[in-house]
């Protein structure tokens, strides 16, 4: 038979771990999400960002991955409303391919400002797929907010900006 401390102790770990005592064990499981979906846009990556754009704001996708990449279904938002969010223009990305999307008032219905950050969601559920954050003067008139290297390396202010080219 158990010594009573010992006894005691294994009572009070099976408590702990029994979902009747654990705060929140009733909540419900996370939201699963769709594999292929997630697949499907797994290389896609923000790659510049142009939130003084001349004449309009804009910003670069690129395609890290091996196949490619069909933005339908795909949306982005500034840090607004979600409700807000404006549709990606229709495009299949090869491998390495680059899409530069326009961002205006009259298109998106929002310009991108100079401390903001922009998501790209999955239209039919919300989920992320890519995001950045940017500071003001991180994206300057003439320059950007851009991965150096190229589709792969942290976001780095850079004083001219290559819209639809490698960054590096």
């Amino acid at each position: 038979m158990p010594r009573p401390s010992l006894l005691a102790a294994t009572t009070l770990l099976a408590a702990a771990c029994s979902n009747s005592t654990v705060p929140g064990a009733d909540a419900p499981p996370p939201p699963q999400v769709d594999a292929a979906v997630d697949a499907a846009v797994g290389g896609l990556v923000i790659n510049e960002i142009a939130a003084a754009g001349d004449p309009v704001d804009w910003f670069e996708l690129v395609n890290t991955g091996t196949t490619p990449i069909d933005l339908t279904g795909l949306v982005f938002i500034d840090s607004g409303d979600p409700a807000d969010a404006a549709p990606l223009s229709a495009a299949t990305l090869a491998p390495g391919a680059y899409h530069v999307e326009l961002v205006d008032d009259a298109g998106a219905g929002f310009k991108l400002g100079g401390d903001e950050e922009l998501s790209i969601l999955r239209l039919s559920d919300g989920g992320l797929v890519a995001t950045v954050d940017w500071n003001e003067g991180d994206s300057p008139a003439g320059g950007s907010f851009a991965r150096i290297p190229d589709g792969h390396g942290p976001f780095m202010t850079v004083v001219t900006d290559t819209q639809g080219q490698a960054n590096d």
